[in-house]
């Protein structure tokens, strides 16, 4: 892990990180070992992935329990125990198997492990299940111990939402858009981890209006910055590429002339970022994309994860009014919203579900499935973190 930084691709390292530094073989001992063998192992290697982390500027790192992955695989491996040692007069569990249940009872008290006690009904998915449950407790006890502010709570609330991490697991590839500048990158990890990225009560030197907030949302929305529309711009752009890709025909920025004022003589809607041919029962689906911020107007209220996004959907009567004048024409709507942290509208998921299952059938092998969430949220966030560097203080760069 030491040498990760000489890549000096911040991108690359943490995939790296992520999938080939001993993870496995972590795991498999976590599996295989009894946890009071294996702590300072866990230790050892939580501080190395720690200080790795560090260096990539990510604050912190996650927290590996050992108890619930070998009480997982034993309890998942019972039956097969049981047949191996059927002639040595040993059955059930064994006295490392009650000392690693009784202390993962201790740190999820909330948690009914009664069918981990039989082996007749232990779960299918026993490490899904008990992994799910300790990182709930670890988040709420962040949520308890820290304090957390509004802001705060709504940022992990988006960062555990689907598709919302994808574009970690993007390959860099130059020749797709999927790679990001170091300064990009580390910018962008910044910013969803909540770490300044400005002066507090700066004003902003373009518009003149509002303070630069130190966590970048002005930045990222100031409407008066030449490149306000670049986010959405890339992301029509990365969008029309998969269909492109995927063999769907589709055309970017298409006049569709629906509604035409007689007194103005022109369209009063504007083209569809892209016209997809064909696309439900023969008709052809409009397109229309649409970049929000799920914190602009946060307040007291409670928050819901992609309120923003189905907001930004139907709002202004958006909906509404295409959706209705596509119908007249013969032509379907598509509300295609996404927040900065990457959180989709229900609409925009079956789309890329179903171009998904197209490349899969044309061009793709099963191995290859998800590269469309995970190329679309990449080009999210590399808008996002162009945005953001386009305003740092040159010193930090």
């Amino acid at each position: 892990m030491r040498l990760l930084p000489k890549l000096g691709d911040p991108q690359s390292e943490l995939l790296l990180l992520r999938s080939c530094m001993g993870i496995a073989k972590l795991f498999f001992g976590l599996r295989t070992c009894q946890p009071v063998h294996m702590e300072d192992a866990t230790l050892f290697f939580d501080k190395g992935l720690r200080e790795a982390i560090e260096e990539l500027v990510v604050c912190g790192g996650p927290f590996f329990a050992s108890s619930y992955a070998f009480v997982a695989s034993r309890a998942q491996s019972w039956v097969l125990q049981d047949h191996i040692l059927r002639d040595s007069g040993i059955c059930g569990m064994d006295s490392d198997y009650v000392c690693a249940l009784a202390c993962l009872r201790d740190t999820i008290p909330s948690f009914d492990f009664s069918s981990f006690t039989n082996k007749d009904t232990v779960p299918p998915k026993a490490q899904h299940a008990l992994a799910s449950a300790l990182f709930s407790k670890i988040v709420h006890e962040i949520e308890v111990q820290f304090n957390l502010t509004v802001r705060q709570k709504a940022i992990f609330e988006c960062l555990r939402a689907p598709h919302a991490q994808d574009f970690l697991l993007a390959i860099p590839i130059d020749g797709l858009g999927q790679h990001m500048s170091p300064v990009e990158y580390r910018t962008i990890l910044k910013y969803r981890l909540m770490i300044p990225l400005f002066p507090v009560d700066e004003v902003c030197h373009v518009c003149h209006k509002a303070c630069l907030d130190s966590f970048g949302e002005h930045a990222v929305h100031c409407r008066e910055i030449p490149g306000f529309k670049y986010r959405h711009d890339l992301v029509r752009d990365v969008l029309f590429d998969i269909f492109r890709c995927a063999g769907i025909s589709a055309k970017k920025e298409a006049p569709v002339n629906f509604l035409t004022d007689p007194l103005e003589g022109r369209s009063i809607i504007r083209p569809a970022d892209i016209l997809v041919f064909g696309w439900v029962g023969g008709k052809h689906a409009c397109v229309d994309l649409t970049g929000v911020s799920p914190l602009v107007g946060l307040g007291g209220s409670a928050f819901t994860v992609g309120q923003a996004t189905l907001k930004a959907a139907s709002g202004k009567g958006k909906e509404t009014k295409h959706e209705k004048a596509c119908l007249d024409n013969q032509h379907m709507f598509i509300p295609f919203a996404f927040d900065t942290f990457g959180v989709l509208v229900p609409e925009a998921v079956d789309l890329l579900s179903r171009v998904q299952r197209v490349m899969h059938s044309n061009v793709m092998t099963p191995r290859s499935m998800g590269v469309v969430f995970k190329r679309l949220s990449f080009a999210i966030q590399k808008g996002v973190a162009a945005q953001l560097v386009a305003r740092l203080p040159t010193i930090s760069m």
